[in-house]
């Protein structure tokens, strides 16, 4: 997920744990969503993201740097420090799945 500073959302769900094959494919439709907004979106953006091992893997940092992604981690424990786990925390919260409908992969 992605908050921009308009308070745009990126969003992408799954019924699975996240992992750097999830971020890299997160992260190269996000830069191409961006490239078609606003071409420009690296002059005046940066990415924050926490310390999650996906998020700092030599894999996902070479995705970064040749998409050119503007990058910044924040420090260790700062849950508060970053919007997506408060929207996310908000998410949860909420049942949205009132239908019951299967979430199973059967």
């Amino acid at each position: 997920m992605g908050i921009d500073s308009e308070g745009e959302c990126y969003l992408s769900l799954l019924q699975a744990n996240s992992n750097g094959q999830i971020m890299e494919i997160f992260f190269r439709a996000l830069a191409k969503k961006l490239d078609s907004e606003r071409p420009h979106w690296r002059k005046d953006t940066i990415i924050i993201l926490d310390n999650a091992p996906y998020h700092h893997g030599k894999a996902i940092l070479k995705v970064f740097e040749a998409l050119d992604i503007p990058i910044m981690f924040t420090g260790p424990h700062s849950y508060q420090a970053a919007p997506c786990e408060l929207w996310f925390a908000s998410f949860k919260a909420v049942d949205i799945n009132t239908g019951r409908l299967p979430t199973n992969k059967r």
